[in-house]
């Protein structure tokens, strides 16, 4: 379970515990169309393109099916 006080602006830098959503640019280094599906997610997190950030940080993005958004990946890691 990831725990965090508030969500702060993609282009935010500030040290946790924050959730950050990705920017587009972060989104399309794995998914080119910018739309990922929960699919997609999984498989950048499996092959370590997609990592997760130091302590006490979140980060999060939308996932899509079907070319609409249907869901929002949250990963990270706890401050314990």
């Amino acid at each position: 379970m990831l725990d965090f006080p508030a969500v702060i602006d993609a282009t935010d830098t500030y040290d946790g515990p924050f959730m950050r959503p990705l920017t587009d640019g972060e989104v399309r280094a794995w998914a080119p169309d910018a739309r990922p599906t929960c699919a997609d997610w999984d498989d950048a997190l499996d092959s370590g393109r997609l990592t997760f950030p130091d302590r006490a940080l979140g980060n999060c993005t939308v996932l899509y099916r079907n070319g609409l958004p249907a869901q929002i990946g949250y990963w990270g890691t706890t401050a314990d």
